[in-house]
């Protein structure tokens, strides 16, 4: 979404200017939509001396507390996920079933440990070589 400082109406999407007024946001368009630099008066790519209107220029105090409020809007939004996480796991792990299923698959997975320690060291060589070219295969392709 963008806002247009020239017609105060906000433009769904990422578009390359406002939809109601026709100005561009910080940057002119060529007839091809080839951007340049808002002092520009000629295109860089085409030569079209036809250039669009930007929207008026914005006071970098108001674009630092634009900045500011997306930061704060995002670390609020996080604070809220990682407080609704944790409720979640911790009426989770206060379930007895589930600590009894957290227990069962602590054992298995303490089981398949002492298993993988117990074997021949040479048959370990083997499967890591074959699980590290396995890899190798899928990040070529």
């Amino acid at each position: 979404m963008k806002y247009c400082y020239n017609c105060g109406r906000i433009n769904a999407g990422d578009p390359l200017f406002c939809t109601t007024c026709g100005r561009t946001f910080d940057k002119k368009l060529c007839p091809r939509h080839h951007p340049n630099p808002r002092s520009a008066d000629v295109c860089s790519r085409c030569g079209s001396k036809d250039l669009s209107t930007p929207q008026p220029k914005v006071a970098i105090g108001w674009k630092f507390l634009e900045w500011l409020l997306k930061v704060a809007l995002g670390c609020a939004c996080a604070f809220l996920a990682l407080f609704f996480v944790l409720g979640i796991l911790r009426d989770l792990l206060g379930s007895p079933v589930v600590q009894s299923g957290l227990l069962v698959i602590g054992g298995l997975l303490f089981l398949l440990a002492w298993m993988w320690a117990k074997l021949p060291g040479w048959f370990r060589n083997f499967v890591r070589k074959q699980l590290r070219k396995r890899r190798n295969r899928h990040e070529e392709a």
